[in-house]
């Protein structure tokens, strides 16, 4: 995890202003998009992430998903029956 950069005070609108540090680091621009998500391994932490990452994770989560379900039918076991009988 890298260094913290704040505090950032939350406007009355619910905004917050990211640091230009950190956007630079990230490579984020204004006018990017991002997904604002709770942390699942620390529970009152924010994560920030582009529309491209979680895209990414989306394609790789369907193409694991179907995978699966390949794996799972290969296992099935064939009794030489048609599923007509």
């Amino acid at each position: 995890m890298s260094e913290p950069h704040g505090p950032i005070k939350i406007a009355a609108n619910r905004q917050i202003v990211l640091p230009k540090a950190l956007t630079d680091r990230l490579h984020l621009q204004p006018g990017d998009m991002v997904y604002a998500l709770q942390s699942d391994s620390e529970p009152h932490s924010l994560v920030i992430v582009p529309v491209e990452r979680v895209s990414e994770w989306i394609r790789l989560g369907r193409a694991a998903e179907t995978q699966e379900t390949r794996d799972q039918a290969e296992r099935m076991p064939d009794d030489g029956q048609s599923l007509g009988n």
